[in-house]
């Protein structure tokens, strides 16, 4: 009985130690295998904001670099009064500066309220509308050509784009006396000024 005793006591000790080792190794097995799942997800969610910030960046860099290529030109149609707001005091001024260096004896104008032009094509305008301001001018000349001159002043000075929508003209009985004070023809034209611009309350600017 003593031997048995004997050992058993030697064998709980060995149990003892057995089962610490085992409860040890379970426990370290459990948090190794916490923090691989801990460390699997961290790595996840870097990778992932790596990812969000590599598309952000590359992002960036692409609009940068279609800014750098388009800015000049958007600069350009900007102050050239085709994009943005319409600039109808140079197209008075330039108008008057053309009729006089042309010597017309008589110019008058009207301009209609600006309004959203309709194409009469399909046009993918996206956010944007084109706009249009009718310019309605009397014009009295002294020969055929004079028309053509004030035209291609225009061309030359005013700042936005403008095509003729109609021009009539009549010629007026005069004696044979000419008198650069009176014109000999009497036009009857009309301008359609055209911008480009945000649809709504916001305009665009530089």
């Amino acid at each position: 009985m003593a031997h048995y005793k004997l050992e058993w006591s030697v064998m709980r000790g060995a149990i003892g130690v057995f089962s610490i080792c085992v409860l040890l190794g379970g426990t370290l097995l459990s948090a190794s295998y916490y923090f691989r799942q801990e460390m699997q997800s961290e790595y996840l969610n870097h990778h992932t904001r790596f990812r969000d910030i590599s598309r952000k960046y590359l992002a960036v860099d692409e609009e940068e670099r279609i800014i750098e290529q388009h800015l000049p030109l958007f600069v350009q149609l900007y102050e050239s009064g085709i994009l943005g707001q319409e600039h109808r005091l140079n197209w008075l001024e330039s108008l008057r500066r053309a009729g006089d260096g042309i010597g017309l004896p008589q110019i008058s104008y009207k301009i209609n309220a600006q309004s959203v032009y309709a194409p009469e094509f399909p046009v993918k305008l996206g956010a944007f509308n084109i706009y249009v301001s009718e310019m309605d001018l009397t014009l009295g000349l002294l020969h055929e050509g004079d028309l053509i001159r004030l035209l291609d002043a225009l061309n030359r000075t005013a700042e936005g784009l403008y095509s003729v929508s109609r021009c009539d003209a009549r010629r007026l009985n005069k004696g044979s006396e000419f008198d650069h004070t009176r014109p000999t023809i009497m036009a009857a034209c009309r301008l359609n000024w055209f911008t480009v611009d945000l649809k709504g309350e916001r305009k665009l600017s530089l």
